[in-house]
């Protein structure tokens, strides 16, 4: 066909071939054939993380690499090419807990859905007796435009909504279909959906370009119904739960609601993933909070950091004088994922890789080359990805100290810290506290919560009261915008270091 060329995918032992346009990007082309393309940087050429391997042909505005690699975001469809592509597979946390006691009952099925930035979650339920029948998470499949919110926002700037909305709806279509078919279900009633508001804007086709430009206005809060086709979903209605704000959204809303923290007055929830959302109950009142973290917690901006999927380096300790780490899989090494990058950073602290302060100690380790210390032969941690993760853990820290000033409460008097989020049922929360995380007041105060957003999702499609519930608890927060906190300045560069 004049004006396209023919693209031949391999990968995994199979191989695909389709057209696309000439002079398109690659990974434009990639991702409208289904492939999960990584490009945490929004395809700016900066991350690497969008690479494949070039086998044959020739492609313009990049040059192939020595082993052949050419970042598919760069480069633009010249002439026939074939490529092999890895793509990135995996799936978030699904494990949740919450009173699922109250249930309207009736015929049918239901979804619960947590949105996520990086991971999409979904609960098949019977809406007759509250049964989970099954659960299935994998990849946001917009990780292509991008690792963070503001990434998705500034596509959207850029007119690409649409494609944004595409990518979404159609895996949850994909998804449902799958569900419904494994279990012999004729179709799905209800879709009860959270996630942070951007998310919810992209999943309803709204735009959300005003979320990124003060005063940070977004289209909706509210909750919000629809029938199902109007938004292309195959489900009888889709019901979004209420957000707080622009960047509070109503997974920290379910997540309130599926803690029970409502009724628990110095309950403290800290949802740590791409973006680290906190909620806090002060003699009965509700605050709450988002912290730009960055996407650093979920193996972007770092050099060999990937999200939570197979090959990720998952955990490390020292034993014997060694480093030893689990694997994701137990497979080949590729990266490291959240939880096992804040062990590591604590190890470089124990062994005096790097100081107090972040800098790497001269001739510390045997490990230290080029100034990256080497947890294997090819993956490894530099003195730029320290300082990512320095960014991350201090604004998640000075988050929790910033909101608990506001509602004038002390950290001493929390009861009950809760953690939610995938990389929070992970994490070791000794080397989260070592390396500056959280709190260190928050030590023997932590219970790990999973998805707590999925869990609210659940209560929230199978509970008319359950619902309401979640409304009220939305329009009752008040929320804290921590850039207008002085405090929250002043602890983010205080706890941007490691207390020895």
């Amino acid at each position: 066909m004049d004006g396209f060329v023919t693209i031949t995918v391999k990968g995994g032992g199979a191989s695909k071939r389709f057209a696309a346009k000439k002079g398109g990007s690659l990974m434009s082309a990639l991702v409208s054939q289904g492939y999960f393309v990584s490009a945490p940087c929004g395809g700016r050429g900066r991350c690497g993380k969008c690479k494949v391997k070039l086998l044959s042909g020739a492609v313009d505005k990049a040059q192939p690499d020595a082993q052949g690699f050419v970042l598919s975001c760069l480069a633009r469809l010249r002439e026939d090419i074939t490529v092999e592509f890895a793509e990135a597979t995996g799936s978030g946390l699904t494990l949740s807990r919450g009173a699922l006691a109250e249930l309207d009952g009736g015929p049918g099925y239901g979804i619960a859905l947590d949105i996520g930035t990086t991971t999409l979650a979904f609960y098949l339920m019977d809406l007759a007796d509250g049964r989970e029948i099954d659960a299935y998470s994998c990849l946001n499949p917009q990780g292509a435009f991008g690792a963070d919110v503001i990434s998705r926002i500034s596509a959207c700037a850029e007119g690409k909504l649409g494609q944004l909305n595409a990518l979404i709806v159609g895996k949850v279509n994909e998804v449902i279909a799958a569900l419904t078919e494994k279990h012999g279900i004729g179709g799905i009633d209800k879709l009860t959906a959270c996630g942070n508001t951007t998310m919810l804007h992209l999943f309803a086709g709204e735009d959300a370009s005003l979320l990124g430009v003060y005063p940070f206005t977004p289209a909706f809060t509210e909750m919000r119904r629809y029938e199902g086709g109007r938004l292309g979903v195959r489900a009888g209605e889709v019901v979004l739960l209420p957000s707080i704000a622009a960047y509070v959204g109503s997974d920290i809303v379910a997540g309130i609601l599926s803690t029970g923290m409502v009724q628990q007055e110095g309950s403290l929830l800290i949802d740590i993933g791409t973006n680290g959302e906190i909620a806090l109950n002060a003699g009965g009142k509700l605050y709450c909070a988002s912290t730009a973290a960055g996407p650093a917690l979920e193996g972007a901006n770092i050099s060999c950091g990937m999200g939570g999927v197979a090959g990720a380096i998952d955990s490390a300790r020292i034993a014997g004088g060694r480093l030893n780490y689990t694997v994701i899989g137990d497979g080949e090494k590729k990266g490291i994922c959240g939880s096992g990058l804040i062990d590591i950073i604590s190890i470089m602290l124990e062994l005096r890789v790097i100081d107090e302060t972040g800098a790497f100690c001269d001739g510390a380790h045997p490990g230290i080359r080029d100034d990256k210390f080497y947890i294997t032969g090819e993956i490894f941690i530099s003195q730029q990805d320290v300082r990512q993760f320095q960014l991350a853990k201090s604004a998640i820290c000075a988050g929790i100290k910033a909101i608990a000033a506001k509602a004038d409460i002390s950290l001493e008097d929390v009861g009950k810290a809760y953690v939610a989020g995938g990389m929070g049922y992970y994490i070791d929360y000794k080397n989260a506290i070592r390396t500056g995380l959280l709190p260190k007041q928050l030590d023997g105060k932590i219970e790990v919560v999973g998805n707590s957003a999925g869990a609210g999702a659940k209560m929230c499609l199978l509970s008319k009261r359950q619902l309401e519930l979640s409304r009220r608890i939305a329009g009752s927060c008040e929320n804290v915008e921590l850039s207008a906190e002085p405090l929250f300045m002043e602890e983010y560069v205080n706890n941007m270091g490691f207390e020895g």
